[in-house]
């Protein structure tokens, strides 16, 4: 499903209407990223790997935590 840029525009808002600054905004994509996501992913860009967990990098923004058997 393809969204368009004024419906994640209104998604954004709906995650950030209590955020004050930036680290805020960054924990509050985070818990809804934990939240809606479905914890470990299989395949990521097509490549077979395993997304296992979602952390706050100070500085960076939003990480994933990945793993690679081959």
């Amino acid at each position: 499903m393809r969204l368009s840029t004024a419906a994640l525009d209104a998604l954004v808002e709906v995650v950030i209407v209590d955020a004050y600054d930036e680290h805020e905004q960054l924990a509050a994509f985070q818990a809804v990223i934990e939240d809606c996501l479905a914890l470990p992913f299989t395949v990521v860009l097509g490549i077979p790997l395993a997304v296992t967990a979602i952390h706050d990098r100070p500085g960076s923004g939003v990480a994933a935590r990945c793993s690679c058997s081959s």
